[in-house]
């Protein structure tokens, strides 16, 4: 099965004989805001985003909220404990816009990756695709001046995304000033500067 920019790994599943997921996939919508799940929250679950925005990250030593991922639909997150229990998990997931996902039971999911082929499929792309994004916005914090992470980092994220009621949003203009700070390796007040100084040359 070859594979389009619009497969919806949900409905290939709910339209498959092969399956009967009533008990291992579910759909759960969040409201802006919420947290789809906190550090010490059981991991039983990967979620996979049907619509709207949702930022991943985690704490720093002083208890500050450090955002390291931002995720539209067709993306995954939560934790496929491939690293083992002794690997602490201290990451969070937060809904910054109105978001619905699908929420698939972690042994279920694990299987499909591995036994279906367009599971599988499909997943490696988006996996290739995050590590694609990560080395991009990673090469400009190390070699781009805050100028060039803050305009990597608009470039990558200006596009619109629909929330769970079909709203579309600009994805950059959903981030807070400390979730660009944060993603491009600066402060909020130096990028609190730069975005009027861009604002004030338009």
């Amino acid at each position: 099965m070859a594979l389009t920019q619009d497969f919806s790994l949900y409905n290939y599943l709910i339209t498959s004989a092969k399956y009967d997921i009533d008990d291992k996939v579910k759909l759960k919508e969040f409201e802006k805001g919420e947290y789809v799940y906190l550090p010490n929250s059981p991991q039983n679950y990967i979620y996979l985003i049907e619509s709207g925005v949702v930022k991943i990250g985690s704490y720093a030593n002083n208890g500050e909220k450090v955002i390291y991922d931002i995720l539209t639909p067709g993306e995954t997150f939560g934790n496929l404990n491939y690293l083992g229990e002794d690997v602490p998990f201290f990451e969070f997931a937060q809904a910054i816009s109105g978001a619905k996902t699908s929420v698939f039971e972690l042994k279920f999911f694990k299987h499909l990756i591995v036994h279906d082929p367009t599971v599988s499929e499909w997943f490696n792309i988006t996996v290739v695709g995050r590590w694609s994004k990560a080395e991009t916005r990673l090469l400009y914090m190390t070699r781009g001046n805050i100028e060039a992470r803050i305009e990597n980092l608009q470039k990558e994220l200006s596009h619109e995304v629909a929330d769970k009621r079909g709203i579309a949003y600009n994805v950059f203009n959903l981030l807070s000033q400390q979730d660009i700070a944060d993603l491009t390796g600066t402060t909020r007040q130096t990028v609190a500067k730069k975005l009027r100084s861009q604002n004030s040359s338009v």
